[in-house]
């Protein structure tokens, strides 16, 4: 099936980020688009707070892992991550968004907004609604938060849900 979304996805932090729930929460966007999609995840040292990259291919892609100076999109949970992985997106690639103390253009202070909510477990929550925000994002707010609310486990639905609303209005605002 030929997609109509045709883009590569970088999602990276650190371990206990919750990146793996982002990956799993893009696959099934995608999938609930009919869209193909393929993921990958690399990761050392993960229970321990090491690196770890995710990659999301969307569209008629045959191999997992991202080339360098081909991703379309890249968040990154934790900015001590973002140089590690920047050559992984196109050059002059807007979509990269970072979660970061010193918010800007597509930098959004995340883990202090996901505090603010009661627990910082949503920080990726709030970064991703922050990229919906955003044009150019493959997928609209509304389809990440219907996923959210199909996979999400019911005892955090309301907490993520909130948390996914909270990024996406410091985008919009």
């Amino acid at each position: 099936m030929e997609s109509q979304i045709h883009t590569q996805i970088i999602v990276c932090g650190r371990g206990g980020q919750g990146i793996l729930f982002l990956t799993k929460l893009l696959d099934e966007a995608a999938i609930s688009e009919r869209c193909d999609v393929i993921s990958s995840e690399t990761h050392g040292m993960a229970m321990r707070g090491g690196s770890v990259v995710s990659y999301i291919k969307i569209g008629g892609y045959h191999s997992p892992l991202v080339s360098a100076g081909q991703g379309d999109v890249l968040l990154v949970l934790s900015k001590t991550e973002l140089e590690r992985n920047r050559y992984l997106v196109k050059k002059g690639c807007e979509q990269v968004y970072v979660n970061d103390a010193d918010a800007g253009d597509r930098v959004i202070d995340a883990t202090r907004q996901a505090g603010d909510l009661g627990s910082v477990v949503v920080t990726n929550l709030v970064l991703l609604g922050f990229a919906c925000g955003h044009a150019g994002f493959p997928f609209r707010y509304e389809k990440i938060k219907s996923v959210l609310e199909k996979i999400s486990p019911q005892r955090a639905l309301e907490l993520n849900v909130r948390a996914l609303a909270r990024g996406y209005e410091q985008a919009v605002q």
